[in-house]
């Protein structure tokens, strides 16, 4: 397993290449703090665009290593399609620290049992092709929230603003449909609304990676879900907009600063 620290030299690298800065705003809570009240916690950031995992991992990396979270093991949960690629899923295992897509379960256990300290996600997944990195998509899953109940541990809210400059906003027209009909349902279901597709385009550093992270703590708690699974869906799926919420709410700020 390897700490936040064993990756700082490839986050470094990174960081020279992504953004001139990052700062982060100071309504944000406060880390230090929240790190030590917490051994454990579920992180949910922002995607931005299909490259906004890029300022998330160099943001997180300095983030908690200057607020005494160098020690800290992270655990990530990451598109499963990405561990099919050849020689990509080697970059995807190094930095997920999973060497395959796993199912809820398996994630849960290695949180309660492996060692890993931090879960994070990003729950608008692949939503991100059709958006403008700015606007919080629909998220995919509401089951983060369940992480955070079953790990009794809140729920770090991480955005970051800027990466939305690495994408180029291109218009999809309804013509296409034939074609594009072939896609994973949810993906061309997605696209029909948007009629957006956000293409990956890094063309120069960042001058300032914006970031905000706030605690969120769950309004319900585990035994609040009980056995029925429509309930269960629907009290995860209310909290998870609350979350959603939060971060545009959080973005917004960002961008207006």
């Amino acid at each position: 397993m390897r700490s936040i620290k064993d990756f700082s030299i490839a986050a470094g690298a990174m960081t020279k290449m992504l953004a001139k800065k990052i700062s982060f705003h100071p309504a944000s809570d406060d880390m230090a703090e929240i790190l030590v009240k917490y051994p454990k916690l579920v992180v949910a950031l922002n995607h931005g665009p299909m490259l906004g995992p890029l300022a998330s991992t160099i943001t997180i990396n300095k983030l908690y290593k200057e607020n005494g979270g160098a020690d800290r093991i992270p655990l990530v949960i990451m598109w499963r399609l990405f561990y099919q690629i050849p020689l990509y899923k080697y970059a995807m295992q190094y930095m997920t620290q999973v060497d395959r897509g796993l199912n809820f379960d398996e994630f849960l256990q290695k949180m309660e049992n492996e060692g890993f300290t931090d879960l994070l996600v990003k729950p608008e997944g692949e939503n991100c092709n059709y958006g403008n990195g700015l606007d919080i998509q629909p998220f995919l899953s509401p089951r983060f929230i369940e992480f955070s109940l079953r790990l009794n541990t809140p729920i770090l809210v991480v955005v970051h603003q800027g990466s939305e400059n690495w994408a180029k906003m291109i218009p999809v027209s309804k013509h296409l449909d034939p074609i594009l009909k072939y896609l994973p349902k949810k993906s061309f279901d997605r696209l029909k609304e948007t009629r957006t597709f956000s293409a990956p385009l890094f063309t120069s550093r960042l001058n300032n990676l914006k970031v905000m992270y706030k605690l969120y703590q769950p309004t319900i708690t585990f035994d609040d879900l009980g056995d029925d699974l429509t309930q269960r869906k629907q009290l995860l799926s209310a909290e998870a907009d609350k979350v959603r919420t939060l971060m545009q709410s959080m973005v917004d700020e960002l961008k207006n600063a």
